[in-house]
């Protein structure tokens, strides 16, 4: 983890303060959460997976049921 050096108003530092000790946690970790949710954090190999097979179907299948032939996906027509 890195330390990062924050500047804020006075009136938003001490709201931050009261809002972190109503949850129990520490300024840093209250900041680091609520940044952490705001933009994200990276996915894991088994979360991204998860989230790829969840979207929508890919339709690779012909009207019989058969898969695309290698020569078919190639083809430069």
């Amino acid at each position: 983890m890195k330390n990062v050096t924050v500047t804020m108003d006075e009136a938003v530092l001490q709201r931050a303060r009261i809002a972190a000790a109503t949850e129990g946690k520490s300024l840093s970790k209250y900041i680091a959460e609520t940044v952490e949710r705001r933009v994200g954090r990276p996915l894991t190999q088994v979360e991204a997976l998860e989230r790829f097979l969840s979207g929508p179907p890919l339709h690779l299948l012909d009207e019989n049921g058969n898969a695309p032939t290698r020569d078919q996906i190639y083809d430069d027509d």
